[in-house]
């Protein structure tokens, strides 16, 4: 194909060989060898690769920073816990984290609250909607009621 076809050659060395990547990496030990499309649609298809692989290595970070404060919050737990135990006290620690790799509950302690290793509704974030179901009976009661009583 002629220069001019892409962009008037120029982006093309001196040498007339292209700067452009004909074979991508896509993993440890694969490639993808573009050599057979032009060259602007490999510029394309470079600057779409490398935006992706910025965003991953930007989720990665987002990731390690994460994992580095949970496992800094589990040291803190850790450490509090043994030493109020040690102490001769009873403790119970929960702790409940929702990040991007997902939901970690934690509870620990010398208390049978922390050996049944369970989770009470309110230490998971639980919202107790004991009262919502009580109201609609209720009110259930009093539709069914005049239902009832209000044909005789």
């Amino acid at each position: 194909m002629a220069d001019s076809e892409h962009g008037g050659g120029q982006d093309a060395p001196a040498s007339g060989v292209s700067k452009v990547p004909s074979i991508v990496p896509i993993g440890p030990s694969t490639s993808l060898d573009l050599s057979f499309l032009p060259e602007q649609e490999r510029k394309i298809l470079m600057k779409s690769y490398a935006e992706g692989v910025l965003n991953i290595a930007q989720k990665a970070q987002e990731l390690h920073v994460e994992v580095g404060a949970l496992q800094a919050t589990l040291g803190v737990l850790t450490t509090t816990t043994k030493e109020v135990a040690a102490g001769g006290a009873a403790v119970t620690v929960a702790h409940t984290q929702t990040t991007a790799t997902g939901r970690t509950e934690i509870l620990m302690g010398n208390t049978q609250a922390a050996l049944r290793g369970k989770l009470s509704k309110s230490q998971t974030g639980e919202v107790d909607r004991t009262w919502l179901y009580v109201i609609a009976g209720l009110i259930a009661a009093v539709i069914i009621a005049s239902i009832i009583f209000g044909h005789h």
